[in-house]
């Protein structure tokens, strides 16, 4: 053996010597966080939905859902795996073209009825126009970030075999809440997040995570307003969706699209559309953000509810609609998910 061969064995049992108490340790720490069964779901605690994931119950016909914001009501139907109208069976005809829109309570629709929703009037305006062979999926659901979308994706979006993709996330995305999405599936120790997920299994990780959203709350109650507060997603767990999902199209030789879904206002999702825009141009992939010309349309007409203005009524639904067609004829994305933007 030579001295420098020699020398790098020795650097490398000592490194690995080195290593032991630090293994130790973390080991010992895993070991007392489990039996004392620490961090846990406290009662009271300030999570954004009761669960990390849900799905609207399936097979509804024209069930009433009531608007909380706006007095009445509005008719939802949804098919075999709680997805709502335009219904379509999970195997795709041959020939089909599909389009599946991702979102949250914007896409599916709430406040309007089925036929009512910018999913269900786009699929209408497409077949007007002549493409019969096109099916819009609404995978749209309340509530939903970019973090449920994913998990939506894999484990039920997937299986309608869609062309093209729309990424439609970043009202909720965007909201302010005192854990992230990501944290409440970790304190909780969601089962299905922990499938996909097995490094989070640890409880010191748990425990890490446990106590930087800790401060960030305290933070929140020391700040004036929700300025001290955390995104349901943050900014970089925000990209980094977007590239999974990505990834994920990919796969399924689909193509993602990404649509920023306007409010009546811009407001707190700022910087998550810019973030929306920088991703689309940086991966290269199609990109629309209607709000500058629903900011300036909604001003001359109501195109939200009044006391509701991050949902879109009927009207308002039927401009994106149109804008929607505009966009995808434009794009000669209805050629399939081939075709060169």
């Amino acid at each position: 053996m030579s001295a420098s061969t020699g020398s790098t064995a020795g650097t490398i049992r000592r490194l690995v010597f080195s290593l032991v108490p630090l293994v130790v340790l973390l080991a010992s720490a895993e070991l007392l966080l489990r039996w004392l069964d620490w961090p846990a779901v406290t009662p009271g605690s300030s999570f954004e939905h009761n669960e990390p994931y849900w799905i609207t119950d399936p097979d509804l016909r024209k069930q009433p859902f009531a608007h909380r914001e706006v007095d009445g009501s509005f008719l939802v139907s949804t098919d075999h795996q709680g997805l709502r109208a335009p219904l379509h069976q999970l195997e795709k005809p041959n020939g089909v073209t599909r389009l599946l829109f991702l979102g949250c309570s914007t896409t599916f629709g709430w406040g309007v009825d089925d036929q009512e929703s910018y999913p269900a009037v786009l699929e209408s305006i497409i077949s007007e126009r002549g493409h019969e062979d096109v099916q819009v999926i609404n995978g749209g659901q309340p509530g939903y970030t970019s973090f449920q979308g994913l998990w939506f994706y894999k484990n039920i979006a997937r299986r309608y075999r869609p062309d093209l993709v729309f990424f439609t996330y970043v009202v909720q995305d965007a909201r302010k809440a005192a854990y992230t999405d990501r944290s409440q599936a970790l304190l909780s120790r969601d089962a299905r997040f922990l499938k996909d997920h097995l490094f989070y299994r640890a409880r010191t990780y748990l425990a890490t995570r446990f106590l930087i959203d800790s401060y960030r709350v305290r933070a929140k109650e020391r700040s004036e307003g929700d300025q001290g507060s955390v995104c349901r997603v943050p900014q970089a767990e925000y990209v980094s969706n977007i590239r999974e999902m990505v990834e994920l199209t990919r796969q399924d030789g689909a193509r993602l699209v990404l649509f920023g879904f306007p409010l009546e206002r811009e407001g707190y999702t700022r910087q998550h559309r810019r973030l929306l825009r920088i991703a689309a141009e940086e991966i290269g992939l199609p990109f629309l953000d209607l709000q500058p010309d629903m900011e300036a349309l909604s001003r001359q007409e109501t195109l939200y509810f009044p006391k509701d203005r991050g949902h879109a009524n009927a009207r308002g639904n039927a401009v994106i609609a149109q804008k929607l067609y505009q966009f995808l004829e434009k794009a000669r994305l209805l050629k399939g998910a081939d075709s060169d933007p």
